[in-house]
Parts: structure tokens; C-alpha cells; sequence
């Protein structure tokens, strides 16, 4: 296991910005709080290292708010490709 790099938040698009932009209320796609907090990450240069991270850490019976430009559901979407994904990598490295 290699060590993670946990200093990418200092370079990241959101330090000093409101948190409650995060925290929509309304998380539906087209919503104004959703766009805003996309907005930002858009811009952001470590959302990759974000996104990467939520995925590790994140709850999923506890997804809230945006990170890394995802909503709750969009991180749902790419847990759940990520689940179906990882047997058959594992099985393509048994058979090479």
C-alpha cells in the first residue's frame, strides 16, 4: 500500500470559500447551489486527488453534498461502476 498524499486540500479551488455552498439544499443536477459548488470545483487543480479521496472515505450511506464537482448520486454512480469494474480486472490478472 503506498502512502496517500493528504496535502492536496491546501492547493485546492475551495480553501476560503463559503462551506455551505457544498450543502445545497436542492441537489438536483440543474439546481443553482449544485451549479455554484461545480463552478468551483471546475476550476479546482486537485479535484482528481478530491475525488479520489471521497471515493476511499466517504460513507455511502452518508453521501452528502458536492465534492470534487460530483453530487451525492453521481458518487453513488462511480462507487458502484468502480464495485462492477474491480472483479474483472482481478479476474483478467488471474488469466494473463
Amino acid at each position: 500500500m503506498t502512502a496517500r498524499n493528504t496535502l492536496w486540500h491546501l492547493d485546492a479551488a475551495c480553501v476560503g470559500a463559503d462551506p455551505e455552498v457544498f450543502f445545497p439544499l436542492d441537489l438536483a443536477p440543474v439546481s443553482h447551489g449544485v451549479a455554484a459548488a461545480k463552478r468551483i470545483c471546475a476550476l479546482c487543480p486537485v479535484q482528481a486527488e478530491c475525488l479520489a479521496d471521497v471515493m476511499i472515505a466517504e460513507d455511502p450511506a452518508r453521501r452528502w453534498g458536492i465534492s470534487a464537482g460530483t453530487t451525492p448520486a453521481e458518487r453513488a454512480a462511480l462507487f458502484a461502476a468502480q464495485r462492477q469494474a474491480t472483479p474483472a480486472a482481478v479476474a483478467m490478472r488471474e488469466v494473463a
